[in-house]
């Protein structure tokens, strides 16, 4: 019986490579550290059958994200479900929470489109702080057309791993709520924008429905 036991904790193990199932215990920066590489079996179909998989951060990985191919590769952004999903030579490779425009006029626009330009490091030119001569914060929710308090001047927020694909829209890491909250742009979790950055390439398709 232990003999039995053994090997098929050995045989969930293997299986266990194959997909990551990732449960927020804290939000933020906090969460993603304490739930990075953590791995459970979970089919795909049984993955977003899970109660509760609308309001989680859980992410999904497949055997096809061991795969490397650019040219055949592509992004679903799933607005009703804020979720998205990295397809690789057209398998399923990774499900993953975004937070996309918030509703009131700033709703990310759906369609079909292209990646156009990718950047690793870039700030925005229209939302982020004011920052003193020291580059200290001074206050939040600043625009760059309007004039901040005395002392200060406006800095970009910092959107690591960019990928631009309608007009001043684009992907990148943010923070995400379980909601719509961003001025039209699709915020992702560090881990999983650093992800698709390196599988999906200028040209790639990004598809929001």
């Amino acid at each position: 019986m232990k003999r039995l036991v053994l090997v098929f904790c050995v045989l969930a193990a293997m299986v266990g490579c194959r997909q990551t199932h990732l449960t927020p215990r804290q939000s933020g920066d906090a969460w993603e550290e304490a739930t990075k590489g953590k791995r459970v079996s979970y089919t795909f179909e049984d993955f977003i059958a899970l109660p509760g998989y609308l309001n989680s951060r859980d992410y999904w990985r497949g055997a096809a994200l061991e795969i490397r191919d650019p040219a055949h590769s592509r992004v679903e952004i799933l607005l009703k479900e804020q979720r998205g999903r990295l397809y690789i030579r057209e398998q399923i490779a990774m499900d993953f929470p975004i937070c996309s425009g918030r509703v009131g006029g700033m709703e990310t626009p759906r369609g079909t489109f292209r990646i156009t330009e990718k950047k690793r490091e870039k700030r925005s030119t229209s939302y982020g702080t004011y920052v003193n001569a020291a580059g200290e914060f001074v206050s939040g929710g600043a625009v760059s057309w309007r004039k901040g308090p005395a002392g200060t001047h406006f800095q970009g927020a910092s959107m690591p791993y960019w990928m631009r694909f309608n007009g001043a829209i684009g992907m990148h890491v943010g923070k995400v709520l379980r909601e719509t909250d961003s001025h039209g742009c699709v915020r992702i979790p560090e881990e999983a924008c650093s992800i698709l950055f390196d599988k999906l390439a200028v040209g790639s398709k990004v598809t929001v429905r």
